[in-house]
């Protein structure tokens, strides 16, 4: 599922060099630089996309090793990022719909009840880079408040599309479910607050209107997320232990629409 460059003369790397200077383009990865984005780099800096309906965030919290992103209205590209974690997350750099320590996107549906969440779908398009460990991950929170300031503390709820081996979730696996249309391992482990993952079985690198509502809703089944509780934010983004470079968010989207029919 890694991305790889094919094998390209010199003559041809020149001259796609020269066009990247004029026209502004990373030819490693095909996104508009310089005047076509907004760079981002400070550890908690973000910054507006899309008119403002989503967040990018840099959100380097687990490492020193220096690391930026580039925003644009359908995502961001991560560059620099050569970390060198061993035992954790360096970031999460991703995409926010919510509110996220007292910065709330605009127009949000969110801080939202838990039990009136059915029909939160989103679509994601990534790329990654052919090395480096991480993660591929929505990122899902919970508090028992209507909280807009600070960490929530009621859940964690995390979806995992792609994972390098040795990237594991927090805890232990747990069960299997059927989600929309594929099979997700289900973890379940707490740190500083309890967090359940579900991780897709087949990795993948897009979804399209992924039923969000459906995790939440068995993660209320589990017992590990209580319908009178209030979710503060949607995000998608990476957890890169090692480089990170290169990973990329080329489409994301999300809404709360009209439920799926039961099947």
């Amino acid at each position: 599922m890694n991305g790889r460059k094919r094998a390209t003369s010199g003559l041809m790397v020149a001259i796609a060099a020269v066009l990247a200077m004029l026209v502004g383009v990373n030819p490693a990865l095909g996104t508009p630089r310089g005047d076509g984005g907004t760079r981002v780099c400070g550890k908690t800096e973000s910054t507006p996309v899309a008119g403002g309906r989503y967040e990018a965030q840099n959100n380097l919290w687990g490492a020193d090793t220096p690391q930026c992103i580039t925003a644009f209205d359908t995502g961001f590209v991560v560059d620099p990022a050569d970390h060198r974690n061993e035992d954790g997350p360096a970031s999460y750099p991703s995409m926010v719909w919510g509110c996220n320590y007292g910065n709330c996107t605009k127009d949000t549906p969110f801080p939202k009840k838990v039990s009136e969440l059915a029909g939160l779908r989103s679509s994601w398009t990534v790329e990654v880079p052919p090395t480096g460990d991480y993660n591929v991950s929505y990122d899902l929170w919970m508090d028992p408040t209507p909280r807009r300031t600070g960490r929530p503390t009621g859940l964690e709820l995390m979806v995992w599309l792609k994972n390098t081996p040795r990237v594991q979730p927090i805890g232990e696996k747990k069960a299997e479910v059927e989600i929309g249309g594929t099979t997700w391992d289900v973890w379940l482990g707490a740190i500083d607050l309890p967090t359940i993952s579900y991780v897709r079985q087949e990795p993948t690198l897009e979804v399209k209107d992924l039923p969000l509502d459906a995790f939440v809703a068995d993660a209320q089944q589990r017992g590990v997320a209580k319908p009178e509780w209030w979710m503060t934010s949607v995000q998608a983004g990476f957890e890169p232990w090692i480089g990170g470079r290169g990973l990329a968010t080329r489409s994301f989207s999300a809404d709360i629409g009209t439920p799926a029919p039961a099947p």
